[in-house]
């Protein structure tokens, strides 16, 4: 029989774990060699390359002769070559090796392992229709069931900025959703109400001297007012489309800078991105030097920040656009006119595409079937690295990149159009001087609210949630530092005094409803296996969705990491069954520890907060069911539980429905259940754990997922 007071024990306290410290710090590099100017300048700049036979099929086994590199016109000896497989774990090895050679590159700059594709939906709702809309929702639905995998990170912009604090980049499905679901029609001002009314695309004609669509709203004006000159009339329509057109361009305006911060913003995420732009097209008008400026930012911020824009018209198949508020037209002159206004509403999504070395994805009903074209062609693609002259050579300077296959003229090379070069000073000197002035609370402030987070040093962090009996739902914050990594004193190779650690809480708004900070002092009290420094800090918050953000500052060199995770709280006053979150930690395959709820975890078994696992140990795993049925006869709950394994979206490991054990006088409220996982077989990266309750009794399930990785 369990224990009772030992579960409800495990509930209050087996979160509430800090284990801090160190006793034998490893020998730690001197100050002189651990410099924060971690990046040493050479002269590499790179371009990726897609290759594309006749069908469309990515043409394979290439090699760096079979490339011929020019920048603006001049050949370029290729100096780095790479294939990349797109997510896969060497991915941002690569890019960071073909930006600046291995050797160059300290230890300091510690890169974890990237798996996964990095996709971005760029919604342009202000030239949506509501249908639209609507289909923008679905294909982005589509991917997160049926595409996104365990590996892959999305991100959910709206033009508008409608989708507000979930505009991140996420793993997390139930972030992206919330994101999805946030997508509306957005009624722009800006219409011409004369009469007739004067569209977009017809100011846009007037204001490129279209005689035919001039004549034809002069025409309408003087039949309204007979005593109306026609000096006078095509004064008053030239100034209503200028109107329209300023209004318009306005709009215009406002979706590439949404767009262009979102490029920019990515330029902090290692690797290539793709970025599908959906939108219904939007007129440019060369006269207006700020939408000019916009688009040529557009293409340079892509060429530096990786990412390939893939365009999709949401408008589909047989678009036509004649506004049907205009009156008659028996002359034919506004049909005439209304011929190539598909395309010029098209041509600013099919130029982004191209400059970036995407393509556009016009005239199809299945847009769907456009982000999976888009998502194989990206696939696999060619790294090509080259140092450009010295001499005169500005780092902003776009540079014209062309690539060609030797000897191969059928063949489709896709790549931008150009790329920078990039600054010439070490960045990191001059953060280095910025952060000497700030105060401890400031530097990690400024971590917490960055959109990227900061590797200077690797911190890992598990959000566990459970329902307590006397304070309701609790969320345990858990952090993780392998000591390692710290910086040591030159004299006698100490570690750090002390470890700054930071966090705050957000709901659903972006709004803090929680802070918290502790300085962790190392000393030979604090009880440790000296490989890794952990800090707590627990908290009761209401239902609903929440983001929480931590940053540790090491005290000697000055240097952050943070890391960001979403968590659901649920209302289980709702009365539906529902689990709390998985907990985790590791048994070696030597240990056998035996597994037990009040007994799970221990110095043999400790709580795995990285959730990082060896190929040939034993993942444990604890879990609460709340709001089980009681079976009228026994007041007992019936529960089962099933344990999957998933890789990919398809199951790698099931194990057999289990009956959770139960005796009278449990707490049938809260139901644990225990049980360990062996990864023996298992290859290398990365996994979900799905953990399956179904309630007999009540003849429903609840499900709770957990990311891990098999290393």
């Amino acid at each position: 029989m369990i224990n009772r007071f030992l579960i409800q024990c495990l509930c209050l306290q087996l979160f509430a774990l800090v284990a801090v410290a160190q006793t034998q710090p490893n020998p730690k590099p001197s100050p002189e060699q651990s410099e924060d100017v971690v990046r040493i300048y050479t002269d590499l700049r790179q371009t990726d390359v897609m290759v594309f036979d006749s069908q469309g099929k990515f043409v394979d086994g290439l090699t760096r002769e079979n490339f011929e590199l020019r920048i603006d016109g001049k050949p370029v000896p290729i100096t780095f070559f790479e294939r990349v497989e797109a997510g896969s774990g060497s991915e941002e090895e690569q890019w960071l090796a073909s930006r600046q050679p291995r050797a160059s590159r300290t230890a300091k700059e510690t890169v974890p392992p990237s798996y996964g594709r990095k996709v971005l939906f760029f919604v342009d709702d202000i030239h949506l229709s509501p249908t639209s809309i609507q289909q923008a929702r679905q294909l982005i639905s589509k991917f997160i069931e049926f595409e996104q995998t365990e590996n892959d990170e999305a991100q959910i912009v709206s033009a508008s900025g409608r989708v507000g604090f979930f505009q991140q980049l996420t793993d997390n499905k139930t972030v992206l959703r919330r994101a999805a679901e946030l997508l509306t029609p957005y009624h722009r001002s800006g219409k011409d109400f004369g009469v007739p009314p004067i569209s977009a695309y017809q100011a846009f004609q007037i204001d490129r001297g279209d005689t035919d669509t001039l004549n034809y709203f002069v025409d309408e004006v003087i039949k309204q007012n007979r005593l109306m000159t026609r000096p006078v009339a095509t004064d008053l329509v030239r100034a209503r489309a200028s109107d329209v057109m300023r209004q318009s361009s306005q709009w215009v305006l406002k979706s590439l800078q949404s767009l262009d911060h979102l490029i920019r913003d990515s330029a902090n995420v290692p690797g290539r991105k793709i970025l599908f732009f959906i939108s219904d097209g939007f007129l440019v008008n060369s006269n207006y030097t700020d939408m000019s400026n916009a688009i040529r930012s557009l293409g340079s911020n892509a060429a530096r920040s990786g990412v390939v824009i893939y365009s999709i018209d949401a408008r589909g198949l047989g678009t036509t656009l004649l506004d049907d508020r205009s009156g008659s037209d028996p002359s034919g002159r506004l049909l005439r006119s209304s011929q190539g206004e598909v395309f010029a509403f098209q041509d600013p999504l099919n130029s982004l595409a191209q400059d970036s070395g995407g393509r556009a994805l016009f005239n199809s009903n299945d847009l769907y079937a456009g982000v999976q074209t888009g998502l194989k062609e990206t696939s696999f693609y060619y790294l090509l690295g080259w140092t450009p002259e010295r001499a005169g050579d500005s780092p902003n300077k776009y540079r014209r990149v062309e690539v060609a296959v030797i000897g191969r003229r059928e063949l489709i090379v896709r790549l931008r159009k150009g790329a920078f070069n990039v600054d010439t000073a070490p960045k990191s000197a001059n953060r280095k001087e910025s952060q000497k002035t700030q105060s401890i609370e400031a530097r990690l402030q400024e971590a917490l609210v960055e959109t990227s987070p900061a590797r200077e040093i690797p911190v890992s962090m598990a959000l566990s949630y459970v329902d307590t009996p006397d304070k309701g739902p609790s969320l345990s914050v858990l952090m993780e530092i392998p000591t390692e990594v710290l910086s040591s004193d030159a004299n006698d190779g100490k570690l750090p005094p002390s470890v700054d650690f930071a966090g705050a809480v957000f709901d659903q708004e972006g709004k803090s409803t929680s802070t918290f900070g502790q300085k962790v002092t190392l000393t030979d009290a604090l009880k440790s296996d000296g490989r890794k420094l952990t800090y707590t800090h627990n908290f009761f918050p209401r239902p609903g969705l929440y983001q929480v953000r931590v940053a540790a500052r090491d005290a000697l060199s000055g240097r952050v990491g943070t890391a960001k995770s979403w968590i659901q709280i649920p209302d289980l006053s709702a009365k539906k069954l529902t689990l709390s979150s998985i907990v985790v930690g590791e048994r070696a395959a030597s240990n056998s520890a035996p597994i037990g709820v009040g007994r799970l975890f221990s110095d043999q078994t400790p709580l795995n907060i990285p959730r990082r696992f060896k190929r040939d140990s034993f993942l444990r795993c604890l879990v609460f069911v709340y709001n089980a049925i009681h079976a009228p006869a026994d007041r007992m709950a019936d529960v089962a539980i099933q344990v999957q394994v998933l890789r990919n979206n398809q199951p790698v490991l099931t194990t057999g429905v289990k009956q959770i054990a139960t005796q009278p006088g449990q707490d049938q409220q809260r139901l644990p259940y225990a049980t360990e996982v062996p990864l023996r077989g298992l290859a290398a990266g990365r996994y979900t754990l799905t953990v399956t309750a179904i309630d007999r009794a009540g003849k429903t399930s609840a499900s709770e997922q957990m990311r891990f990785e098999v290393q």
